[in-house]
């Protein structure tokens, strides 16, 4: 019996290993496929982190090239990863997958894709995007038409011939929908509610106020709602160095702003919502809050910071901009479109795992130190889990030492 089994070999998961090492605690890593597989297997070819470099604050793999405000590229992020792994020899246990996790006398029994195994604790460190989610009417589509989720999208190249349709304007959604246009492609791009955020703003990097200010370690009580916690994150590109990604921008470049999709007819015609200028404005106020609360922050804590530059409003609506809905119908055979990439989200999916404590959306309770009502099983690596900081790069080395420490005294 393992006195620790961690699930999931991504930063959250190396990150407790390299804290759990540092106390000398016995455990192993359990992953389904190689490091990092869900920026491996889940990210397009081109894809850059969104926080800066300086975010990159692993315990005992901080960030220390000659560029901490540039945004490391996918590959460049998993060869990090993999040397961080090897530098401390992570006891890792790769290409097997936990099937489930039972609550038992002694502990706990996993059964796993490389038989049986039992362990006294169990870390869950398998992040909150499990499973790729599409809306029910995807079915609808007719066949000729490819229907790829975001997270098997990789490059423009790869899809056939002929527009695309992306659907959902969160940051993945945005990114993909610039690069399929930049790339010559036809793009329209269906829009949900998602905000935007500027690049940069009075001379340093949105995250960087973001994180001043204490955004970043905002818990789930701060919230107006526990529903907010499943937000899309706002619109935001590190490619090309970081730059504003917005509706706006997109729409001046020429894709097709579409509002949501309520339903599909005839395999190919669409029925759209007038969601669109809603949408649009929804996005828009974001913004002009981001603003507003890095002026007041300026302001009250008397920090010196030159105004504002005319390329921070990079996204903002261009001089007499007339937005409208939309059409009501958008017929796919017509417009040439032969891809629909849906950038819907991911489902979280906890079934598997008995018994686990859940809240009213099914989401994991969780105590500051990532511990469950379920003596010995813990979770780390989730967002909003204890804090919104807790499910992107930048909160691992914070949670992963605490947790290291509580069961380090457990043991």
């Amino acid at each position: 019996m393992r006195d620790v089994v961690i699930i999931g070999a991504g930063q959250a998961g190396l990150g407790i290993s390299y804290c759990l090492k540092q106390q000398g605690v016995d455990h192993v890593i359990l992953e389904k496929g190689d490091i990092g597989r869900a920026w491996r297997e889940d990210r397009w070819d081109s894809f850059c982190l969104v926080t800066p470099n300086w975010t990159i604050t692993l315990p005992g793999a901080e960030y220390a090239g000659d560029n901490p405000g540039g945004f490391m590229d996918r590959d460049d992020f998993v060869r990090h990863l993999e040397a961080w792994a090897k530098s401390f020899d992570a006891p890792l246990q790769t290409h097997t997958e936990v099937l489930s996790v039972n609550k038992s006398d002694a502990g706990f029994k996993l059964e796993t894709s490389a038989g049986p195994m039992e362990a006294q604790r169990v870390v869950l460190a398998c992040a909150t995007y499990q499973h790729p989610r599409m809306p029910g009417f995807a079915a609808a589509l007719d066949p000729g038409i490819q229907q790829v989720h975001a997270a098997r999208y990789r490059a423009s190249a790869a899809l056939p011939p002929g527009g695309v349709l992306v659907v959902g304007s969160g940051q993945s959604g945005c990114q993909i929908a610039e690069e399929l246009n930049r790339a010559g492609r036809k793009t329209a791009l269906a829009v949900g509610d998602t905000g935007r955020l500027p690049r940069r703003y009075r001379g340093r990097d949105c995250i960087d106020w973001q994180n001043d200010i204490g955004l970043l370690d905002r818990t789930p009580d701060m919230l107006d709602s526990p529903a907010h916690r499943f937000r899309g994150d706002p619109h935001l590109s590190g490619a090309r160095g970081g730059h504003t990604l917005s509706l706006h921008i997109l729409q001046a470049d020429g894709v097709t702003l579409l509002g949501r999709i309520e339903d599909v007819h005839g395999g190919k015609t669409l029925a759209l919502k007038d969601t669109l200028v809603a949408s649009m404005a929804s996005a828009d106020a974001f913004a002009q809050n981001f603003f507003k609360m890095v002026d007041a922050y300026i302001a009250e804590n008397d920090i010196t910071a030159p105004p504002p530059a005319p390329s921070d409003f990079d996204g903002e609506p261009p001089p007499n901009a007339v937005v409208n809905n939309g059409p009501a119908e958008y017929d796919l055979a017509a417009e040439g479109i032969t891809t629909v990439i849906w950038a819907t989200g991911f489902q979280y999916d906890f079934s598997w795992v008995k018994p686990l404590p859940l809240d009213q959306f099914g989401y994991p309770e969780t105590t500051s130190d990532g511990a469950t009502a379920v003596p010995g099983l813990y979770c780390m690596g989730l967002n909003w889990a204890p804090k919104r900081k807790s499910g992107i790069i930048y909160g691992v080395a914070e949670d992963a030492k605490r947790l290291a420490q509580q069961l380090a005294k457990s043991r």
